[in-house]
């Protein structure tokens, strides 16, 4: 595929239809797409619960690139490149661990939490160790959501963390901690797992155990009588309220939204199954729902936390990391059954992962042709006009369109 057909298919799409094939399968788009999409925008790393005490570290893996998160001595949270700044190998191998400091294991050389040099053995007297701190990531903290950008100039962030800190103040996901975490590696394009995220056309065939807690997932009833009654009993609890809506110019969404009447959690039997967490004092709060383009999706009920990290592998492979975290305090065994806590969002999202290869593999046929989107996936819509205007973005600006 060369420059000018993928100038077309950007520019030939039909608003209100599925993209064409080579949006999902093309390794010429999902390049584009990684320039112009992922090293552009804000990306869900992980949350400050993973590194709690100072030195504490994870490792996020972009493509080439691979980023150490770590927690600084005073408690602020740090982003590098982890690249060696002698000669260019990797510093921390594990996916996360606890480091006093940063250590090469090839040469030795000392970095500190902030990414300065410390110590570089047997150089000459005059090195100027100030030169080679490792090449700082975008870094922000967001009510104990971590994001990095891969880009130098990312786009504002203010407003996200002005619309989503009322929402997430009462989960105090710094005093949290990770009850529970699994990986899928997903045979999918990334873009496919987002508008799964972005509809519930498919809950009511796919989801039993979803719309058995959410009223109105199965495009049958209203959910409107009762999210007014609630929305007022949220508001006296002095609880956030009114949803953040996306535009063409932001990537976040915010929402809260009402349980079934009876149903205190998303489990399998609407029982609660942890602890309150945070400043939650009952299990009334209904549902936080979060979304940040290109890969962060979140729903939190009163008592836990499920966050979504999506990363893109290729056009062909999505990974997904999947943690459920609950109050520190919260004791295994006493205050939350592990089985009980994960067991709704497992089996709920196998049941998407499903779907969502399968769709794949239909896309891949011969066959394919792009189709109307129903009046109830208006969400998908407008995600995918999102991303359509980020390539036309992409193309405008010329500088690294197509490498």
């Amino acid at each position: 595929m060369n420059d000018a057909s993928i100038r077309t298919l950007i520019n030939g799409y039909r608003q209100g239809y599925s993209l064409e094939q080579p949006f999902y399968t093309s390794s010429e788009i999902f390049d584009f797409e990684w320039q112009h999409v992922w090293k552009k925008y804000w990306l869900f790393a992980g949350t400050t619960a993973e590194i709690p005490k100072p030195g504490d570290y994870f490792v996020y893996t972009l493509q080439n690139d691979s980023i150490i998160i770590i927690r600084g001595n005073d408690g602020e949270v740090f982003a590098h490149y982890n690249t060696c700044r002698h000669r260019g190998s990797l510093i921390c191998l594990e996916e996360k661990g606890h480091a006093p400091k940063l250590v090469c294991p090839y040469h030795q050389w000392v970095f500190e939490k902030d990414g300065s040099l410390f110590k570089a053995r047997l150089m000459p007297e005059n090195f100027d160790k100030s030169a080679y701190h490792l090449h700082p990531v975008k870094i922000t903290a967001v009510g104990g959501f971590i994001f990095i950008s891969l880009s130098d100039y990312p786009p504002p962030i203010n407003q996200l963390e002005t619309d989503f800190s009322p929402f997430l103040k009462p989960f105090k996901i710094d005093d949290s901690k990770i009850a529970y975490r699994k990986k899928y590696t997903l045979r999918t394009n990334w873009k496919l797992i987002a508008e799964n995220f972005r509809e519930c056309y498919h809950c009511g065939p796919a989801h039993p155990e979803y719309c058995s807690a959410v009223i109105g997932a199965n495009m049958k009833e209203s959910a409107d009588e009762v999210l007014a009654e609630k929305k007022v009993d949220w508001q006296n609890k002095g609880l956030a309220t009114e949803t953040v809506e996306f535009t063409d110019q932001s990537f976040h969404f915010a929402i809260r939204y009402p349980l079934r009447p009876g149903v205190e959690s998303y489990s399998l039997d609407g029982r609660k199954v942890a602890m309150p967490m945070g400043d939650h004092t009952d299990y009334d709060a209904g549902v936080v729902g979060m979304v940040v383009y290109p890969n962060f999706w979140m729903d939190a009920v009163s008592d836990y936390m499920w966050t979504m990290r999506l990363t893109a592998i290729s056009a062909s492979c999505t990974l997904l990391d999947l943690c459920w975290l609950v109050d520190a305090d919260a004791t295994e065994g006493k205050d939350y059954n592990t089985e009980k806590l994960i067991e709704f969002w497992r089996i709920t999202g196998e049941q998407d992962w499903k779907l969502c290869e399968n769709n794949f593999k239909g896309i891949e046929s011969s066959r394919y042709s792009p189709g109307p989107y129903a009046p109830a996936e208006y969400d998908v819509v407008k995600y995918i006009d999102w991303y359509i205007n980020r390539l036309k973005e992409g193309i405008r600006s010329g500088r690294n369109s197509f490498e």
